[in-house]
């Protein structure tokens, strides 16, 4: 008996040991070792010269309804919008590269809201449903009650989500995502050359994308 309990105690601490070092050994290899996506990249010519943004003098931020950072940076960026130099502009676009990406899931409603005009007011709500509520609004039904809780008239949005402006919206944002090495979100594209994803506080960050605008060069770290 006292034989079979040892046993028994010591396969209990075999596993308890195995698991603890495959967990660590994961966790190592798979996130631990895993590249951190750069923060700054300076674009090939070729790409610049064939990239699909039509804003000259522009910084791009590429961002996601599903994204906590883009919603936690909203007051931020729109200081940085703001601060702009005259002629330039800021122009934010969904992300809307990879279909299979949760980061994707709200480009149609960007779109859709963008052409009506609306976007900017429901933009709170629509973070909500995406990070804090976990609505599907892929789902017709889901998308119906948060059209009504938000004030939004069903028709008007069906006749927008159908309309050409919407769908070429779409696909200038696939474009736009495609042709950049978009690793995170919200990253940003200054002068069509320069990809940057946030690596200092705000407002030393909209100062570092505020260089690459005005002068073509980043700042020190």
């Amino acid at each position: 008996m006292y034989q079979r309990y040892l046993l028994f105690f010591g396969y209990t601490v075999f596993i308890i040991f195995a698991s603890s070092f495959i967990t660590s050994a994961y966790f190592h290899h798979y996130v631990i070792n895993q590249p951190a996506p750069e923060s700054l990249i300076f674009v090939s010519a070729d790409k610049v010269k064939n990239s699909p943004i039509k804003d000259d003098d522009a910084i791009i931020e590429l961002f996601s309804y599903a994204c906590h950072y883009c919603e936690a940076n909203e007051d931020q960026v729109a200081e940085l919008e703001k601060n702009l130099p005259v002629g330039a502009r800021l122009v934010r676009l969904h992300v809307n590269g990879d279909e299979k990406s949760p980061m994707t899931a709200f480009a149609p409603l960007f779109a859709t809201l963008t052409v009506m005009g609306i976007e900017a007011q429901h933009r709170s709500a629509a973070y909500q449903a995406a990070i804090k509520d976990n609505l599907d609004l892929t789902d017709e039904r889901r998308l119906r009650g948060w059209l009504k809780a938000n004030g939004i008239d069903e028709a008007e949005y069906a006749q927008a989500r159908g309309s050409a402006p919407v769908q070429q919206l779409l696909a200038y944002m696939t474009a736009v995502s495609r042709h950049y090495p978009i690793g995170a979100a919200p990253s940003f594209i200054v002068n069509k050359k320069w990809l940057a994803v946030q690596d200092r506080e705000f407002p030393a960050f909209s100062e570092q994308l505020l260089s690459l605008l005005q002068h073509d060069k980043p700042l020190e770290p």
